[in-house]
């Protein structure tokens, strides 16, 4: 065998990409060191260990603390989850109900919703909740390992950072896209960046695949792919940014053309044109920013920017100090396109955050890191700030209760035999009616709210019509709620029930009500 094909060193240059590059002139790594903080392998696998429980338990235990694990109120933990169930039943998602976005989701949270089948709904959501939490351990210690190609400080500050910032966390407590998007732009950055020896083409295939699986996990992620096919182009490697665009657009094929041919064209009516036409947010971009900062933890208005601002400072000064290091540059660059996309979206919600989250936590851990080597004292006093900040963060994240726990024992009860409609499918699944209506033939669109950013979305005046407004939507409502023999509704200020579709729906007599919730028999039903 040839020593081409033997020895490291024989690589092709143009694999090298965004692999360790000869440190610049000012970077620490040119500098002799001092006494340096440093961990055996041993003492590194413990340090990850602590890592990944406290990240768990920073996510469980305000759960357990509010709702429980049978909480409801995200909305969007409960569509995928009967995405889910709807596909093990042999509905097709995009043709038999609305799914406004890529399957991956669907396909994740599917095992969970077949152990539902066979359990109870409420033991599937909850098992997939549990194992959504444990995606988001795995998340922190990546991020820690990744960290760590720029020194244990940096893996230490962005790890602790990582496992408390309410941004991460909020998103990785049920099931969401966040987490699993996350979690595979980090294997690419593991698999590409900063690395101890040259990136081959095999890697650049896989972290294409990687990237190619957020991509369809949530359209967001075209974002971060885009940006690492083209961060070899400025490098003239146009092989490592074909391979790297390859190999995602192959795993996107695989996951997508199956759904997108059963949908015939409705999969692209959901995922990208319904998006694009979906209104935009009553959060202001400012406020955005409180949020990507955590300071979402504060509800006292001036104590909540003055977080802000700290944090916010403080994350402009870090990225600033990454961009100076050659090696960290494209971290830098991908919290900017981060942002920028958080910023630029439509719509948003608080979860959304979690876009930014790893890849600021990078920035912080790494800016902090070369300040420590350059200003030793004074970089010392930085670390025990930040990471002061990062335990208060996640004390306070704990200490919240968040959530409400469904009624479901006594809905369960007094639900009548027959179909139950709900405006929010978690009401279904907690009281266990969720497989037993797909199984009967019963109607369950899957995401009820979805449905007004497709099929009856209105516009006027090149504005789109609210939905108290919109006639065709309250005409729907209305009369899936009254299919079945009974219904409960969860969020009537998503609903926007105009006062006659209010009026209507009161007029059915309450069987069970708990914490503002209203289970109704259904005495005249619609078609």
């Amino acid at each position: 065998m040839s020593a081409k094909r033997t020895s490291g060193t024989t690589l092709d240059p143009a694999l090298r990409f965004v692999a360790e590059a000869p440190p610049d002139a000012d970077s620490p790594a040119a500098k002799p060191a001092g006494r340096r903080w440093e961990l055996g392998s041993r003492q590194w696998r413990g340090f990850l260990f602590a890592i990944a429980a406290l990240a768990f338990l920073v996510r469980l235990i305000p759960v357990l603390r509010g709702g429980g694990l049978t909480f409801y109120g995200r909305y969007d933990d409960g569509v995928y989850y009967a995405a889910a169930d709807a596909l093990t039943f042999g509905r097709v998602p995009y043709r038999d109900f609305v799914l406004l976005h890529p399957p991956v989701i669907m396909l994740a949270v599917a095992p969970f919703a077949a152990l539902g089948r066979i359990t109870s709904d409420q033991v599937g959501m909850a098992t997939a909740r549990v194992a959504f939490m444990a995606i988001g351990a795995l998340n922190a210690t990546l991020v820690a390992r990744l960290a760590r190609r720029w020194g244990l400080v940096a893996a230490v500050v962005a790890g602790i950072i990582y496992v408390g910032w309410l941004p991460a966390v909020f998103a990785e407590q049920t099931v969401l896209m966040e987490p699993i998007g996350g979690a595979a732009i980090l294997v690419a950055l593991l698999l590409l960046v900063k690395r101890p020896t040259l990136v081959t083409a095999r890697a650049e295939w896989l972290a294409g695949g990687a990237l190619g699986f957020a991509a369809v996990t949530k359209i967001w992620y075209l974002a971060p792919w885009a940006l690492l096919v083209l961060w070899p182009l400025l490098q003239r490697r146009l092989g490592s940014a074909l391979r790297i665009l390859g190999g995602g657009v192959i795993v996107a094929a695989i996951i997508v053309a199956p759904f997108a041919v059963l949908a015939r064209g409705r999969m692209w009516d959901m995922v990208i044109r319904d998006q694009l036409l979906r209104p935009a947010g009553t959060v202001p971009r400012l406020g955005r920013l409180a949020d990507v900062a955590g300071a979402s933890l504060i509800h006292h208005s001036p104590a909540r920017w003055v977080l802000a601002i700290v944090v916010l400072v403080l994350i402009a000064a870090c990225a600033t100090l990454s961009a100076k290091d050659r090696s960290a540059r494209l971290i830098t660059a991908l919290f900017v396109v981060d942002l920028l996309v958080l910023l630029a979206s439509p719509s948003y919600f608080l979860h959304y955050t979690a876009l930014t989250a790893a890849s600021a936590a990078l920035v912080v851990g790494i800016g902090v890191s070369l300040l420590h080597a350059r200003h030793q004292w004074f970089g010392r006093g930085l670390v025990v700030v930040v990471t002061a900040l990062a335990v208060v963060s996640a004390i306070s994240v704990v200490g919240r209760r968040q959530e409400l726990a469904f009624p479901h024992q006594a809905f369960s009860a007094a639900a009548p035999p027959g179909c139950v409609a709900a405006d929010d499918p978690t009401a279904l699944i907690e009281m266990d009616r969720l497989s037993s209506d797909l199984r009967a033939g019963c109607r369950v669109p899957v995401d009820v709210t979805g449905i007004n950013y497709d099929r009856l979305h209105r516009v006027v005046d090149g504005q789109s019509v609210k939905r108290r407004f919109n006639l065709a939507w309250q005409h729907f409502i209305v009369r899936y709620l009254t299919s079945g023999t009974s219904f409960v509704i969860d969020r009537p200020w998503g609903d926007e029930l105009n006062a006659v579709s209010r009026h209507e729906l009161d007029q059915m007599p309450p069987i069970a009500a708990a914490d503002n919730l209203v289970l109704r028999r259904v005495i005249s039903k619609h078609p």
